[in-house]
């Protein structure tokens, strides 16, 4: 029962195939600090851009929706009656 605590055991295999062997880990209240990749002016207009293409493009097909809602009669009971 000695060391149970303290030897750490191997990781199962799964766990070892789906992470990597360094993980980079940074413990809580750690001085490491990593690289911040800073977006420029032109990234945020072009990320802008393709939010207002994507917002059109919704908004195009709620319209092409609810014109074929107003343009297509209601659909036909069920032809079988429940069993119940």
């Amino acid at each position: 029962m000695a060391g149970f605590a303290t030897t750490p055991q191997e990781a199962k295999p799964f766990v070892q195939a789906t992470r990597p062997a360094n993980s980079a880990y940074v413990p809580v209240q750690s001085t490491v600090t990593r690289p911040a990749v800073r977006m420029t002016p032109e990234d945020f207009k072009a990320i802008e851009a393709d939010l207002e293409a994507k917002r059109l493009s919704n908004e195009a097909a709620g319209v092409q929706a609810r014109q074929l809602g107003t343009k297509l009669p209601p659909p036909a009971p069920a032809a079988a009656s429940p069993t119940n």
